[in-house]
């Protein structure tokens, strides 16, 4: 019976340590600057800036494309057991302090009020949700752990994509190549691609989407971040 308890105890403790293995920690400190392409041209760069403090987390994503106003997205939330919990996401134009759109989590009540400000509507939550800004952090956080399927908030809609591990791919960043992991969701119109560097925090490098626009892509030019 003894040899039984300490057999089942062992076991649990394995498994209980190779679970908290396979999450990655997220830096306290990022800061990636892209060069964004549309359609296979030049359209300007993007900056993401990530900080984490005390559980609590914030993303601010500016797009400066060459024509056109400036856009910035803004997440925000908390880092628990199982990841990214997000409470705010926003998108911005030019200067304009009020959001194009917006959504709040109410985990609470498992709702999100999302749209326009003046047209606000509601959605149910998945456990699990995230925002479309903030998502790539989502799957840098999950590290070795299987992408399951995720609900996602655009700021317009609610919808959801189905991940699944594509095969490494190399992207050379500050003279360096480095061997990254390749995450798609090629449901539908707006398939997602988002590449991974483990050797880099295994931060977002690259990440590709598709809507009715077209093939947006943002290519990492430079990157730093700080891990407590």
């Amino acid at each position: 019976m003894q040899n039984h308890r300490k057999l089942w105890l062992s076991s649990s403790l394995a498994l209980l340590i190779h679970g908290f293995s396979m999450a990655n920690p997220l830096p306290s400190q990022a800061v990636i600057v892209y060069k964004a392409n549309l359609g296979g041209f030049p359209v300007g760069e993007a900056t993401q800036r990530w900080t984490l403090n005390n559980g609590r987390y914030e993303l601010n994503t500016e797009l400066r494309p060459i024509l056109g106003p400036d856009i910035r997205y803004q997440s925000t939330g908390d880092v628990t057991e199982k990841g990214l919990k997000p409470s705010d996401y926003a998108e911005f134009r030019s200067r304009n302090k009020q959001p194009r759109t917006q959504a709040k989590f109410d985990w609470d009540k498992q709702e999100v009020t999302y749209g326009k400000t003046e047209s606000l509507q509601t959605g149910k939550l998945s456990i699990g949700a995230q925002d479309l800004n903030a998502l790539p952090f989502q799957l840098s956080w999950l590290g070795s752990k299987p992408a399951p399927v995720m609900q996602v908030m655009t700021g317009r809609k609610l919808r959801e994509d189905h991940f699944k591990e594509a095969a490494p791919n190399k992207l050379t960043l500050m003279g360096k190549s480095h061997t990254t992991r390749v995450w798609i969701s090629p449901d539908g119109t707006e398939a997602t691609e988002i590449w991974l560097a483990p050797t880099l925090g295994n931060l977002p490098v690259k990440i590709i989407r598709h809507d009715d626009k077209g093939e947006l892509q943002l290519v990492a030019k430079t990157i730093e971040y700080q891990l407590d």
